[in-house]
C-alpha cells in the first residue's frame, strides 16, 4: 500500500448511491501538480486535506490515477484550502464568499470555532442567528459523517463497505457496530461472518463472547440452507461452530441456543426418531416458511372443485379427435383429473409429454372460462413456458410484484393474485421460502397444478418442496412415464432416461465417427484427459528444472528410485545417463551445484525421456497417462479443458450451426475444468480485448463488453435474479458502471451496475450445472472428469444433459461418466415439510 497525501482541488464526480468518487488532488510535496484518485467515500469536498491509501493503477483512456482503498482526513493545510474546503458546499448557507469571510476573520483558529464555539460565528458580517441554525446543523451532520468513517476505518473496514455501513446506519453507525458488529454480516451484503468478526475481535469483543457465539449459531444455521437444510440437529449445531470458531464452546452454543430461542431469534420443532426425541434447530424465517407451505396446502387441497366430469370428457374426446397427435391415456387422464382438483402436481421425464398436456390443460381451463397465470421461478424458465404454450408466462417475482422500496411482495394475503387458476413450472427449483410467498398470494378457491421433474437437482435454497409434497401423498400427484415415440429418436432424451434409471449410456464419439456432427446425432462424448493437480505439479515442475538447468549451466539428476540416479544434458536435447551416489558425490565436491529432482513413485512408469521433450499439456500427460483411450483428443494435441475451447469457440459453430446459444454446464467452480478457468480461457480467447473495446476489473476479475455474465443473487431493487444470464452491452470505465442486456423480445431489458453491484455479476461461458436449472440451451458441452469425483452424481449429470435442447456434449472420460450414473446422491435434505402435511399410505 502506497500513501498520497494531498489537498483535493476538484470533485470531478461523486455519486450519493455508492459513494464512488473521482477527484482532482494536489500533492503537499508537488502543489503545482494535479492527480486523478478514485475512492469510495460517503461524502466529499473540494479544499479538504486527506491521507489516501491504496495503489498506482494506469487507466487505458484517463492515464495514471491513484486507486485508494482508505483514507484519513486532515487539517487543511493552508488558508486557501481551508476556505476552499468549507466554502464548497460541506456547509449549507456557507458559499465562497461567506467562507471567505469566516477564514480571513478568524484565521488559523477557523476549524477550532466550528467545532467548540461555533456560536461565536455571528461575529462574521452576513451570519444571524437563524443563518447560524443551519451552519450549525450542516456541520454537525458533517462531523458525525467524518467520524463514522475515521472509526470503521480504524477497525481494517475498507471505504467502499464503511460507505454501505453508514447509508445502512446513518449517524448511529457507530453506537450499532460498537454494541454487536456481526450485525453487520446480517444487514451488509459483502460483509459475512469472517469480516464482521475480525472487526468484533479488533474492538476487543472476547473469543467467548456471548455476541460471537450467538453470531456463530446464526452463521452455521443460515449456512446450512446452501446445503438445501431446513433445521440442524444440536450436534450439528455444535460440530459447526466448533469448526468454525476452531475451539469447542459446547455448552456456551447449548446455552446461547436456549437464550436466543426465548429472545425468539430462532425457533425450534421436535421429532421423534427411534424412540427418542430430536430437537430440530431453525432460522425463525425458514420455520415459518415451512410451517405456513403446509397449512396453506393442507387449506388449498381441502376445497372442492365444481366441475362436470362428463363435459370435461366430451371437450377432451372433442380436442383428441382434431389432433395429428392425440393424448396419451395417461396425458388424457392427467388432464381430466387436474381441472377437478383444487391443488395438484405433474410431473414426468423428459420426452413424456409435460408440455403437450400442459398446453391441453391451459386450452381445457380457458374454454371453461377461467381465467389463468403461467409462471416459473427463472426469466429463461418463464420465457420457455410462455413460447411453448402461446400465452404470456411470467417469473414467479413478476407474478407476485415485488417492492423494492417495502423490501416484500405486493401481492399476498392482503393483495392476493386474481386468477382461477395458476400453473407453475420448473417447481423442482423451488425452495420453502418462495413456496410460501407464492402460496400467501393464492386465494383458497383459485386452483393450483406445480410442474416439475423430481428426478432432476433439487432447489439451490433450502428445502426440497416438490419431492416432499408427492412424498406426502396429501396433494394429487399425476406423473407421466411415458416417452413418446418422437422423443425416443433424440439420444439427449433416451440417454437421460438411462441415466435416470442408472444405466450408463454408450455415447458416438465424432472422433470415431466424424459423420456423427451431421447425421442427426444430438448426443456426442468427446473422449479426452485433463490433468490432475498433482500431475500437473509434477509435469510442470520437471518443466521448470529443466528451464533452470538450460538457464544456468548447473547439472540435473533424477532420482528415479533410492539409490539410481540419472544427469539430464539440457545442451545436449535432454540426453539422460546413468550416474552413480559416488559420481554424483564427486561432482559436488568438483564444486558443481547438482539439483537432485525425486520421482515420485505414482509416475515411475512414466518416460520421463519423452515427457522432457513434450511440446505442449496434451503431449506430456499422455506420457504420463501412458495408456489412454483410442479415441482420445490427446492424440491431437488437445487436453479436456483445450477441447472444451475449441468446441465452443469453433466445432459447434462449424460442423452444425452458427446460429446456436452454446453454453458449458460443470459440475464444480474449481479446478481446470471448473467454470473460473474455463471462463477466464473462453474470455480471452472468444472475446480478448480489442481496439475500441472497454472493460472494469476488480480484484482478478475482468467484465469486458461482449461478455456473457451471470447473476449470483437475488437483486429486488434492480429486478434480476440468481441464474438470469446478460450480456454486457457498454462499460463505463470512468463512472465504474457497466450496462447489462437482459432477456429476449418482450422480456429484454437493460440493467445498469453501480460499482459496488458489481459482485453480483459473474462470467457465463461456463456455469455450474446447479445455476442451469430451468434454463434450456440449444447446445450444451458438459465437462465429465475424475477431478470432480466429489460432485459426480446421477442427478447432477441427468440435470445437465436435459437442459440442451438440440445437442449435448460429453467432454471427458468415460470413467468419469460412469461413476456419475452409478453414484446416487443420498444426502438428505433435513425438511420438515412431508411430516408436517402427514405420510399418507
Amino acid at each position: 500500500m502506497e500513501q498520497l497525501t494531498g489537498i483535493v482541488q476538484r470533485v470531478t464526480f461523486h455519486s450519493e448511491e455508492t459513494g464512488w468518487s473521482v477527484l482532482r488532488v494536489s500533492p503537499l510535496d508537488r502543489p503545482s501538480e494535479q492527480i486523478t484518485v478514485t475512492v469510495h467515500q460517503a461524502k466529499i469536498f473540494a479544499g479538504a486535506t486527506i491521507c489516501f491509501e491504496g495503489e498506482w493503477t494506469h487507466h487505458p483512456k484517463y492515464g495514471e490515477q491513484f486507486k485508494a482503498t482508505q483514507t484519513t482526513e486532515k487539517k487543511p493545510a493552508s488558508s486557501s484550502a481551508l476556505e476552499k474546503y468549507i466554502g464548497s458546499g460541506l456547509i449549507y448557507g456557507v458559499g465562497p464568499k461567506t467562507a471567505k469571510k469566516i477564514v480571513q476573520h478568524f484565521g488559523a483558529d477557523t476549524l477550532r470555532i466550528f467545532e467548540e464555539e461555533i456560536h461565536r460565528l455571528t461575529e462574521v458580517s452576513g451570519i444571524a442567528r437563524a443563518k447560524l441554525v443551519q451552519i450549525k446543523e450542516a456541520w454537525e451532520e458533517h462531523r458525525n459523517i467524518r467520524d463514522v468513517m475515521m472509526f470503521l476505518q480504524e477497525h481494517g473496514i475498507s471505504t467502499l463497505f464503511a460507505v454501505k455501513i453508514f447509508q445502512q446506519y446513518g449517524v448511529k453507525s457507530i453506537e450499532i457496530v460498537s454494541s454487536n458488529p456481526y450485525q453487520l454480516s446480517r444487514d451488509i451484503y459483502g460483509i459475512g461472518f469472517f469480516s464482521a468478526d475480525k472487526v468484533a475481535l479488533s474492538m476487543g469483543f472476547a473469543k467467548d463472547s456471548p455476541e460471537r457465539i450467538a453470531a456463530a449459531i446464526k452463521h452455521v444455521l443460515s449456512s446450512s440452507r446452501e446445503e438445501g437444510h431446513c433445521y440442524l440437529t444440536l450436534p450439528q449445531v455444535i460440530k459447526g461452530v466448533q469448526e468454525l470458531l476452531k475451539e469447542d464452546y459446547e455448552d456456551l452454543v447449548i446455552q446461547l441456543l436456549r437464550t436466543l430461542e426465548e429472545a425468539n431469534e430462532l425457533r425450534t420443532r421436535v421429532v421423534k426418531e427411534a424412540a427418542e426425541n430430536i430437537t430440530c434447530y431453525y432460522s425463525k424465517s425458514l420455520f415459518y416458511d415451512e410451517a405456513y407451505t403446509a397449512d396453506k396446502t393442507k387449506v388449498l387441497c381441502k376445497q372442492t372443485v365444481n366441475a362436470d366430469d362428463s363435459r370435461i370428457r366430451n371437450w377432451l374426446d372433442r380436442y383428441n379427435h382434431q389432433q395429428p397427435f392425440p393424448l396419451s391415456d395417461e396425458q388424457y387422464e392427467a388432464v381430466a383429473q387436474i381441472v377437478q382438483h383444487n391443488m395438484s402436481i405433474l410431473t414426468g421425464g423428459p420426452g413424456c409429454g409435460k408440455t403437450t398436456t400442459t398446453k391441453t390443460l391451459v386450452k381445457l381451463i380457458l374454454a371453461m372460462g377461467k381465467k389463468v397465470l403461467l409462471a416459473a421461478p427463472t426469466g429463461r424458465a418463464a420465457q420457455r413456458m410462455g413460447e411453448v404454450i402461446g400465452m404470456e408466462a411470467k417469473t414467479i417475482h413478476r407474478l407476485l410484484e415485488w417492492n423494492p422500496a417495502q423490501g416484500a411482495f405486493t401481492k399476498g394475503e392482503e393483495d392476493p393474485l386474481v386468477a382461477d387458476f395458476v400453473i407453475i413450472d420448473e417447481c423442482s427449483m423451488l425452495d420453502i421460502s418462495l413456496t410460501a410467498s407464492l402460496l400467501k398470494a393464492i386465494p383458497e378457491r383459485t386452483q393450483l397444478l406445480m410442474i416439475g421433474d423430481v428426478d432432476q437437482l433439487p432447489s439451490v435454497g433450502a428445502g426440497n418442496v416438490l419431492k416432499d409434497l408427492i412424498d406426502s401423498k396429501a396433494v394429487p400427484c399425476f406423473a407421466l412415464t411415458k416417452v413418446f415415440r418422437q422423443a425416443q429418436e433424440s439420444l439427449i432424451i433416451s440417454n437421460a432416461h438411462m441415466i435416470n434409471q442408472g444405466r450408463t449410456p454408450k455415447v458416438e464419439s465424432p472422433i470415431h465417427t466424424p459423420t456423427a456432427w451431421n447425421d442427426g446425432t444430438d448426443c456426442l462424448f468427446v473422449d479426452s484427459e485433463e490433468a490432475t493437480a498433482e500431475q500437473s505439479k509434477f509435469i510442470h515442475k520437471i518443466s521448470k528444472t529443466l528451464k533452470d538447468t538450460a538457464d544456468t549451466g548447473n547439472i540435473t539428476v533424477l532420482e528415479e528410485e533410492p539409490g539410481t540416479y540419472k544427469t539430464v544434458d539440457a545442451d545436449r536435447n535432454y540426453y539422460m545417463e546413468d550416474i552413480s551416489e559416488e559420481e554424483l558425490q564427486q561432482l559436488r565436491y568438483q564444486g558443481h551445484k547438482a539439483y537432485t529432482f525425486t520421482i515420485p513413485q505414482r509416475f515411475m512408469n512414466a518416460n520421463v525421456q519423452q515427457l522432457l521433450h513434450s511440446k505442449d499439456d496434451a503431449s506430456a500427460l499422455k506420457t504420463i497417462l501412458g495408456n489412454i483411450h483410442p479415441w482420445s483428443t490427446l492424440h491431437y494435441g488437445f487436453t479436456a479443458s483445450e477441447m472444451v475451447l475449441r468446441l465452443y469457440q469453433h466445432t459447434i459453430a462449424q460442423k452444425v450451426n452458427p446460429d446456436w446459444e452454446i453454453q458449458i454446464l460443470s459440475p464444480m467452480t474449481r479446478g481446470s475444468m471448473g467454470t473460473r478457468n474455463l471462463n477466464t480461457l473462453i474470455q480471452e480467447a472468444y472475446n480478448p480485448l480489442g481496439e475500441g473495446k472497454r472493460e472494469l476489473k476488480i480484484g482478478d476479475r475482468i467484465y469486458r463488453e461482449g461478455d456473457r455474465v451471470i447473476q449470483k443473487r437475488n437483486n429486488y431493487d434492480l429486478e434480476v435474479f440468481n441464474g438470469d444470464i446478460g450480456k454486457i452491452l457498454h462499460a463505463d470505465t470512468q463512472d465504474f458502471e457497466l450496462t447489462v442486456i437482459f432477456g429476449k423480445g418482450l422480456d429484454e431489458r437493460l440493467v445498469t451496475y453501480k460499482k459496488d453491484n458489481l459482485i453480483e455479476l459473474d462470467l457465463a461461458y461456463a456455469i455450474t450445472i446447479h445455476k442451469s436449472q430451468g434454463s434450456e440451451f440449444d447446445a450444451v458441452i458438459i465437462p465429465v472428469v475424475t477431478q470432480h469425483f466429489t460432485m459426480l452424481y446421477r442427478n447432477l449429470i441427468y440435470t445437465g444433459l436435459t437442459r440442451a435442447k438440440k445437442m449435448a456434449v460429453f467432454v471427458g472420460t468415460r470413467k468419469a461418466l460412469g461413476i456419475a450414473v452409478r453414484n446416487v446422491d443420498n444426502r438428505k435434505r433435513q425438511t420438515m415439510l412431508r411430516e408436517l402435511l402427514g405420510i399418507r399410505d
